[in-house]
């Protein structure tokens, strides 16, 4: 960790992609930690990539919660990670990440003022965040209570750098393909 406007990866903390990343699946991406344990590994999802809009029209209990999701409302794109279920975060300014899990199965999508929903989930193994931090792939930056339910998710990677203190907010207008530049 080159600069000291990073800190270490914790439970609402932000991982922001460097742009030299170029897995497809974390290309430019922002995501919340949900929980870190150095011996166990860590877990987050991807906050700024949501997906498309359900094809059925249908009231199911996943409709109805992206329905009332914090816009836009689709699924968002969790990460690769059991990509066949669902996490519906709902805003709360008492954890330590600004948000707490709900249960779409027995919980009222109408509960919570403001929530998502991700399909799949980010996750490491012991020590190997810790590596992938050292190889350069990932900054952790200090996240801002709504973040995760920011309404321009196309926009946040480059408003998270432009935010920060350091050298780092130079990045914020680094071309997604800088041979074009």
């Amino acid at each position: 960790m080159h600069d000291n406007s990073i800190i270490l990866p914790q439970a609402g903390a932000l991982l922001v992609a460097q742009p030299v990343l170029d897995d497809p699946n974390f290309v430019r991406t922002v995501i919340l930690i949900l929980a870190h344990i150095d011996d166990e590994g860590s877990m987050g999802v991807v906050i700024n990539r949501p997906g498309s809009m359900l094809d059925s029209p249908d009231r199911s209990p996943l409709s109805e919660w992206i329905a009332t999701s914090a816009g836009p409302h689709v699924e968002f794109i969790g990460g690769p990670v059991e990509e066949s279920s669902y996490i519906c975060l709902a805003q709360d300014f008492g954890s330590p990440s600004n948000v707490t899990s709900m249960d779409m199965m027995s919980d009222d999508p109408n509960a919570s003022s403001i929530h998502r929903v991700f399909q799949g989930y980010s996750g490491w193994g012991p020590g190997q965040l810790a590596y992938e931090i050292t190889e350069n792939a990932w900054w952790v930056l200090p996240s801002e209570p709504n973040d995760a339910f920011d309404n321009d998710p196309f926009t946040l990677w480059s408003r998270v750098m432009a935010r920060q203190t350091s050298e780092l907010r130079k990045l914020a207008d680094y071309p997604a393909d800088p041979t074009v530049n």
